[in-house]
């Protein structure tokens, strides 16, 4: 069999100025710088790895290595953070009475704004005809906007509504005891803080750095609206293994939702997916022996081509607190494959050994998670 060198390369999405310049919490996309290698040279290249938003590099020498058959996996949502909740049992929500008011649209020859949170800088989520008529389920703390059932969400089905959503108390007209309608308070304080441990380690022989600990920290910026936190996200290593990086999401107070764009589906970015995220199937235990119920999704895969033949192969999970949707736990594995010809031999997904291995768990944070034993 023949062997050639070949540039361990992860996903680079984005450069590190990319990162300090978020456009509303959107990141814009930017190719990576591709590499140059000229094939059967020993050259020194550059492994990135990508994680949660930034870049980690370290320096190695790509040299020919044998296939090997094992395909390192990410383990199983077990171990010493995250526990089964078979024998765990869940303390019951105290149920929140909703009295029976409705909201008519009465605004003439125009159709009303419905938005994600009640101020007008939310995003409009649907409009709302004169006269049609929504169940009250809400309302902020200053009486300004009601909270109303319901309209369709970006996961409901055709003809489906299941989202909550708000309109101004200037649009609308309500019946019944508008009095007894509970307060919607925000899910997460304004001065919103959180760190996480990261460790990440190396399985390729060609990698200087072998193991790498980190922390990231997020906080909330001055820069917040009634609805809207600016989050800064920032990670430290020790040993100065990596170089240190930071980067901004915005965050809805209300429904605990970020704006990661075209990046919602990729589960490394998924720092806070929002309130009741799914049901709880695991226990996520801190270092202080908090504990807190959580909602881990199944097994997540995909492929990120990365050019020149190269594609990551990222297989993991993510745990989220089933209160308010912040990421307690991730672990995932990227593995570099080939698919191309060289030296007049033919390879499809090849796979020559070499990945990394990233966990990553909650140490801290000032957000109301869904704690046991309170």
């Amino acid at each position: 069999m023949h062997f050639f060198k070949r540039p361990l390369i992860t996903n680079s999405i984005f450069a590190f100025s990319t990162l300090r310049s978020l456009t509303q919490g959107l990141a814009q996309p930017n190719l990576h710088a591709k590499l140059q290698v000229a094939w059967g040279q020993q050259v020194i290249l550059s492994s990135v790895v990508l994680l949660g938003g930034f870049l980690l590099s370290a320096c190695v020498t790509a040299v020919p290595v044998a296939q090997t058959a094992g395909q390192p996996l990410a383990q199983p949502v077990t171990g010493e953070h995250i526990s089964d909740i078979a024998n765990i049992t869940l303390p019951t929500p105290e149920p929140v009475i909703v009295p029976d008011v409705s909201a008519e649209v009465i605004t003439e020859d125009a159709r009303a704004n419905i938005r994600s949170g009640p101020a007008l800088d939310a995003p409009i989520v649907a409009k709302a005809d004169p006269g049609d008529v929504y169940q009250v389920v809400g309302r902020s703390d200053d009486g300004e906007w009601w909270q109303i059932c319901c309209v369709a969400g970006p996961a409901d089905a055709e003809d489906e509504a299941t989202e909550n959503a708000w309109l101004s108390s200037v649009v609308v007209e309500l019946e019944g005891n508008a009095d007894a309608v509970p307060v919607i308070a925000p899910l997460l304080p304004v001065d919103l803080q959180a760190n996480w441990q990261v460790e990440w380690s190396c399985g390729s022989e060609r990698c200087e750095i072998k193991e790498c600990v980190g922390t990231i920290n997020a906080h909330a910026t001055e820069e917040n609206t009634e609805q809207w936190l600016q989050v800064e996200h920032s990670v430290a290593w020790t040993d100065e293994c990596f170089e240190d990086d930071s980067w901004v999401f915005e965050v809805d107070r209300f429904s605990g939702r970020e704006r990661s764009g075209s990046f919602v589906d990729d589960f490394r970015y998924n720092y806070w997916v929002g309130a009741q995220p799914g049901p709880a199937t695991n226990i996520f235990t801190f270092e202080d022996g908090r504990q807190v119920a959580a909602w881990c999704d199944a097994e997540q895969t995909f492929d990120v081509p990365v050019g020149d033949g190269w594609t990551n192969a990222v297989q993991g999970y993510t745990c989220h607190d089933v209160k308010t949707g912040e990421m307690v736990y991730i672990t995932y594995t990227t593995r570099w494959l080939y698919t191309g010809e060289y030296e007049g031999q033919n390879y499809d997904r090849a796979y020559f050994g070499d990945y990394e291995t990233l966990e990553q768990y909650l140490v801290d944070t000032n957000a109301e998670l869904s704690y046991l034993g309170e």
